[in-house]
């Protein structure tokens, strides 16, 4: 029997929230300056998560709601917060997580594949 596939979050930029969401991040300096390079990377990680059976949905950051989730958790707006909202909204998409344990930003899952 073939277990079912893992889901992953991966933090997902739109074009238009890409230069604010780098300036608000602590770690935005290490962010690629431009929104193509940062768009080939994470393609290639959304791929190579596929290619190893995992299940990847794309979830959306937006400044200021972005912003605004981790002060409600006192945690910085860095790397480590971006993978921690995106597994948090992929858990809660995949079942995994019931109820509302905490605020998650309106329309911040992307159903892009």
């Amino acid at each position: 029997m073939r277990s079912p596939r893992k889901t992953v979050g991966i933090p997902w930029f739109g074009p238009g929230d890409y230069d604010a969401c780098r300036k608000m991040m602590n770690d935005g300096a290490h962010l690629p300056e431009q929104y193509g390079e940062w768009l080939a990377e994470a393609e290639a990680l959304c791929a190579e998560a596929q290619a190893a059976g995992h299940h990847a949905l794309k979830v959306k950051i937006e400044p200021r709601e972005f912003s605004l989730w981790c002060r409600a958790r006192n945690i910085a707006p860095d790397a480590k917060a971006r993978v921690r909202f995106a597994n948090f909204v992929a858990f809660r998409e995949a079942g995994y997580i019931s109820g509302n344990p905490g605020r998650v930003p309106r329309g911040s899952l992307s159903r892009q594949k």
